[in-house]
């Protein structure tokens, strides 16, 4: 068992002092908590779910259903039909606290437009609801930096980004957009773009121009 590793569970019991349900792993030879803060909803003795292993410490065993491993887990686990043929493949999930959403970066083997890649998987996503509390926004994978940035900070609008400068040695981006459009870019409390800096791994900057 390993960090990230997606295991089903049933719960116990909950356990007010640690705020937390003590909840047995698949084959019943294991215990685990699940902290109330990191489920998805609130559980009854008896009820199952999947969960991720979170922390292990010595005996102790914490899982979560709001971390990038859980998220990614899952989005791959329903779309395994098209990581079978080599259609897809994600890369990285980003989360941020506090955030109604998260950020699913999906690698494409061809030249597949964002809208394409949405219509190949939304079949296989129908369920994601059923294990993932926040609303998942798929974005286009690039080894083109500034491509892959300006894709990650959706719902801004592409059309509103004027310029985008990056320092590589700095891993840092600044990106250019129509005064109009700043607040979109930033998201509620900063969460958009706070999203997209933890989904490509750079520091980015938004200025209007």
């Amino acid at each position: 068992m390993q960090i990230g590793h997606l295991i089903n569970f049933f719960v116990v019991k909950a356990m007010p002092d640690y705020d937390s349900y003590l909840v047995c792993l698949q084959g019943g030879e294991l215990l685990a908590l699940l902290p109330r803060k990191y489920a998805n909803r609130a559980y009854k003795v008896g009820e199952a779910g999947w969960a991720a292993v979170f922390e292990i410490q010595g005996a102790r065993i914490s899982l979560s259903q709001k971390s990038p491993q859980y998220v990614r887990k899952i989005l791959e686990y329903l779309t395994a039909p098209l990581i079978q043929e080599k259609q897809i493949r994600f890369k990285k999930v980003a989360l941020v606290a506090g955030a109604s959403f998260c950020k699913a970066a999906v690698a494409v083997e061809n030249e597949m437009s964002m809208k394409d890649v949405h219509a190949l998987c939304a079949p296989y996503l129908t369920q994601v609801k059923q294990y993932v509390a926040e609303h998942v926004i798929l974005v286009k994978y690039s080894d083109d930096i500034e491509e892959y940035a300006v894709s990650a900070l959706f719902p801004g609008p592409k059309r509103a980004v004027k310029k985008v400068i990056c320092f590589h040695d700095l891993k840092a981006l600044t990106v250019y957009v129509d005064h109009a459009s700043i607040a979109v870019f930033y998201g509620r409390k900063g969460q958009n773009v706070a999203a997209a800096a933890k989904l490509t791994g750079v520091s980015i900057e938004i200025k209007g121009l």
